[in-house]
């Protein structure tokens, strides 16, 4: 468990491979952040959960309550098990995803070579919509019924595990080749082509739709049954949000979606838990005024922020209503999402708001 310092305080980050968490999970990770740091969850663009704000000499406390919780499986490779998943696969369409990413994070952690590979290094799976196609994996999958395609390799849908992680395995092949540090692949020497030349990828598109991704709202599911995607303001859950998830679940887990959403699979009464969400502050819709927003830590948390981005974000929901806006409290602009329409920067002199229709952008 490696804790990363900030202005206030230390921050944990919780994996979870294809974004996927029980109740039980849930709960202990609120916990923790209730009891040692500053009583939120967030949800990351990785499909993670942090918790910041925490205090010095708990990482023992923080990590054995975690693995008693099944959030931190290994010792090893904690770091590497970055997997993100399309979160609507096997929901709203055929190819369930969760066994796929469940095996692919076991064989991961099982692979001693592969704790080697960077935090940063990204899995990705998509089930043909295109969703975390775009999100810029360092070995992506796109997994139909019998074919799934690897890095422009075509194969049946049962070696995709195997063929990901051998792909891992050429990307430090090529590292140690090209005598480099890369964390991923595109910092290497035309490392995308070398990469493919090693699994005998032939760089052929994989079949991939154009659903929209960043759902919302309910979702009818294949089996008649409907799911419902819920969005916290800013990407993070308070105690009453928290323990509302966790009471939502049943057999199946929820999904932490790369867009910093939740999906809640098989509702019994999906329109009284819809007005419940919206009861408790979660964007159920996409017209809602906190739905697209989005703002790195800010001040106090940052020591680099300019402005409390976060207090200024709130403040100024619906001021561009049905636009995605990030709200950055310096040049650096962490964590911006790649579809941001209006960027809002915060300066020694105030904000620098640019994008499309906005004076200056």
């Amino acid at each position: 468990m490696r804790l990363i310092e900030a202005a206030d305080g230390r921050l944990a980050r919780v994996r979870l491979p294809g974004g996927l968490i029980g109740a039980a999970g849930l709960r202990a990770a609120f916990e923790l952040a209730a009891e040692f740091g500053d009583g939120r969850l967030e949800l990351t663009s990785r499909g993670n959960l942090q918790l910041r704000g925490l205090a010095a000499g708990v990482e023992a406390e923080i990590r054995d309550r975690l693995a008693a919780a099944g959030l931190w499986p290994s010792v090893t490779h904690d770091l590497v098990r970055n997997v993100l998943a399309s979160p609507l696969a096997g929901l709203d369409a055929p190819v369930d995803l969760v066994p796929v990413v469940r095996r692919l994070d076991e064989v991961l952690r099982a692979d001693e070579r592969l704790a080697d590979l960077s935090g940063r290094f990204l899995f990705a799976i998509d089930d043909g919509r295109g969703d975390v196609a775009a999100l810029g994996a360092d070995v992506l999958a796109v997994l139909g019924a019998e074919h799934a395609w690897v890095e422009g390799r075509r194969l049946a849908a049962h070696d995709v595990v195997a063929t990901m992680i051998e792909t891992a395995h050429a990307f430090l092949d090529e590292r140690a080749r090209q005598r480099s540090a890369a964390w991923r692949v595109d910092e290497l020497d035309d490392g995308r082509r070398r990469l493919r030349e090693r699994v005998g990828g032939d760089g052929g598109a994989p079949p991939i739709g154009s659903r929209p991704a960043n759902p919302i709202g309910l979702v009818a599911q294949l089996n008649g049954r409907t799911a419902l995607v819920v969005a916290p303001a800013l990407g993070r859950l308070d105690g009453r949000q928290a323990d509302w998830l966790a009471a939502q679940l049943g057999g199946q887990p929820a999904r932490v979606t790369p867009w910093r959403s939740v999906v809640l699979p098989e509702l019994t009464d999906a329109e009284a838990t819809r007005a419940q969400a919206e009861d408790l502050g979660f964007a159920t819709s996409a017209d809602a005024p906190s739905f697209g927003v989005t703002a790195c830590a800010g001040q106090p948390r940052c020591a680099q922020a300019l402005a409390d981005v976060q207090s200024d974000a709130l403040a100024s929901l619906g001021r561009w209503p049905g636009r995605s806006v990030h709200w950055s409290a310096c040049a650096r602009r962490c964590g911006r999402p790649r579809d941001v329409e209006v960027d809002v920067v915060a300066s020694e002199t105030g904000y620098v708001e640019t994008g499309s229709g906005i004076a200056g952008g």
